[in-house]
């Protein structure tokens, strides 16, 4: 069946609580020419999208409050050649960044219009098989900065399991896997041919519309498809990251939760409120648990 006639149309409304600390925005530096004037990161544009699937995330932060969690919704944006999974509305806050800035608009008026699009949104981005047979991330540490390392693709062991289910109106075969130490079950459509799925998951005998481990502390469900318009670029932004390994960039992120109070002042922020100095730590789950 034709996924136009599939298409679902959704509406999010997202309110994300991301606890008493600030999320970090470093999204704006005054580049060149006229002085005020914000010049965007250049966008490299690497594929051209083919399917667009749209995937609600949910996620503990805090492994001793699971009924808290955190929802975000992501784009997975695959091409005939590479793939890039990242949130929906960090897409969005680029396409009013790329128009306000045509306008000619001042940092000043682009920062107050883009940044609410920012607030508690996921940094996340993953291009798969870029470069080639590689995957290519790049995040957020909480308080230090944007990285960005390359893997190898690696592809899950998959197990077949009996049982079906349907999911976003497509009939789904049932998968397991043990991926970088956590226990998944995926639901994927044979229906639609693309072997991805949504972050680092793919392989199996079609798109990965459901998937998520046996803790419920990280799941991704797909709520909408879409065959995408022509010539709509899959790209990633030229900015100067930090550069690293997953390993590290897994060890920076569990340092700056561990000591978070150390690392803002560090950076000349000023912590003023003794209940907030007296907590030590942040909550800190991440999705890799190992190797």
């Amino acid at each position: 069946m034709d996924i136009n006639r599939k298409m679902v149309y959704l509406f999010i409304f997202s309110c994300i609580s991301i606890g008493s600390y600030a999320q970090e925005i470093s999204i704006f530096s005054t580049s060149g020419g006229e002085q005020g004037i914000y010049a965007p990161p250049k966008k490299i544009n690497i594929d051209k999208s083919v399917l667009l699937a749209q995937y609600r995330m949910t996620s503990v932060k805090d492994v001793k409050s699971p009924e808290k969690k955190l929802y975000n919704f992501m784009l997975l944006e695959i091409g005939k050649k590479v793939s890039k999974f990242s949130d929906y509305y960090m897409l969005k806050a680029d396409s009013i960044e790329d128009a306000l800035y045509r306008q000619k608009k001042s940092e000043s008026e682009i920062v107050k219009q883009v940044q609410p699009y920012f607030m508690g949104r996921s940094p996340v981005n993953v291009f798969k098989n870029y470069p080639v047979n590689k995957i290519t991330v790049i995040d957020r540490v909480f308080l230090t900065g944007d990285f960005k390392y390359v893997e190898d693709k690696e592809k899950p062991q998959w197990k077949m399991e009996p049982g079906s289910t349907t999911v976003c109106g497509y009939k789904c075969k049932k998968a397991s896997t043990i991926f970088r130490g956590r226990n998944y079950t995926a639901w994927y459509a044979p229906e639609i041919a693309f072997s991805d799925g949504p972050w680092k998951f793919w392989g199996l005998p079609g798109l990965i519309l459901k998937i998520g481990d046996d803790k419920g502390e990280f799941v991704f469900e797909c709520v909408a498809i879409q065959k995408a318009l022509k010539n709509v670029p899959i790209y990633m932004k030229d900015k100067d990251y930090f550069i690293t390994t997953r390993k590290k960039f897994n060890e920076a992120a569990k340092r700056a939760y561990e000591n978070p109070i150390s690392i803002m002042e560090n950076r000349g922020i000023t912590v003023g409120k003794e209940s907030i100095k007296k907590k030590k730590t942040l909550p800190f789950n991440p999705i890799e648990l190992g190797d």
